[in-house]
Parts: structure tokens; sequence; C-alpha cells
């Protein structure tokens, strides 16, 4: 993934479609615990909730890659390309998140052991548990918070540039 060719921007509502064919995509690739007729009855509770969340895509090469869907300031879903799984999308997502809409919360299938794995390394930490997830399916879900600035590095870097440049004057 070069930094060129990647870009993150504001989905349209004419991209709607898109989106929902990138989430099954994705969860047929990533959540093997859950049916075919759930599948469904997801796909259209999230079709319905598009309009109201937040929405930004990771590009590259012009082509759709993942998605993330804010409201307020949690995480409601990120989803990426089976494709573009472990390319770094879906982290370049959550820092645009927590940098630029300040998320920090998120509720994760617990079965998704990828997904848990993914936020403990990004700084999430869990803080409730479920036995059911929103729509009272059997899928146990966990709540995590961010627990620390995963940019804390890159800050240090862009203060670092700073004060180099000031002592080489």
């Amino acid at each position: 993934m070069s930094e060129t060719s990647l870009n993150i921007r504001p989905i349209k509502p004419n991209e709607h479609t898109r989106v929902l064919q990138l989430w099954e995509e994705s969860v047929r690739a990533s959540h093997d615990f859950i049916t075919e007729k759930d599948i469904g009855h997801y796909r259209k509770m999230i079709a319905e909730s598009l309009v109201n969340l937040k929405l930004f895509a990771v590009d590259e090469a012009d082509q759709m890659q993942g998605f993330i869907a804010l409201s307020d300031h949690k995480i409601q879903l990120l989803f990426v390309h089976p494709n573009a799984f472990r390319r770094g999308f879906g982290k370049r997502l959550i820092q645009y998140a927590v940098q630029e809409h300040r998320a920090r919360l998120v509720d994760v299938n617990a079965q998704n052991g990828q997904a848990m794995s993914f936020y403990l390394s990004l700084g999430f930490r869990v803080y409730d548990k479920f036995p059911n997830d929103g729509a009272g399916k059997p899928y146990p879900v966990w709540s995590l918070r961010l627990k620390r600035n995963f940019n804390r590095k890159q800050r240090w870097n862009g203060w670092r540039k700073i004060l180099f440049s000031l002592f080489r004057t």
C-alpha cells in the first residue's frame, strides 16, 4: 500500500450499495459463526442505518478497500474487503476516526478473534460484555474503549522535526 494512492474520503449516498456489498463480502470471509438467515437480517438493518451514520471509505487506486461508520465517538462498523485484509486499511481507518472524529468506542463480536486481536493491538480494552448482540441474536458482543493514544509516536516525531529544525538554524 503506497501512501500516495491511498485516500480516505466521505462516502456518498449513491455508494451505499457498494458499501453493503463490501460489508457482505467481508462478513462472509470473517464471520463464519453467523448464519445465512442472519446475514440477510443484518444487511437489511445496516442498509436502513447508513443514512444516520458518518461514513468514510479508504480507497487505493480509486477502488474502495474498506469503510468505517461513525456515530458520535463510536465506531459502529469497520469492514475491509477480504482481498485487502492485513494490508493496513483497517488501521488507517481507525487512525482517521480517532484523530479526526475522536472515536473511542467500539462493539465487537466476541467470536471474531481476528477483530478482537486487531482492536486490542491498537490500544482498545474490554469494558463490558453482553451475551447477545444489538439485534438480540445469540452472538456475544464485547464493548471496547480506547485506552491509549496509539499516535503518541507520530506526535513525538512531529515535535522532533520541529526541535531539530530549530537547532539547525
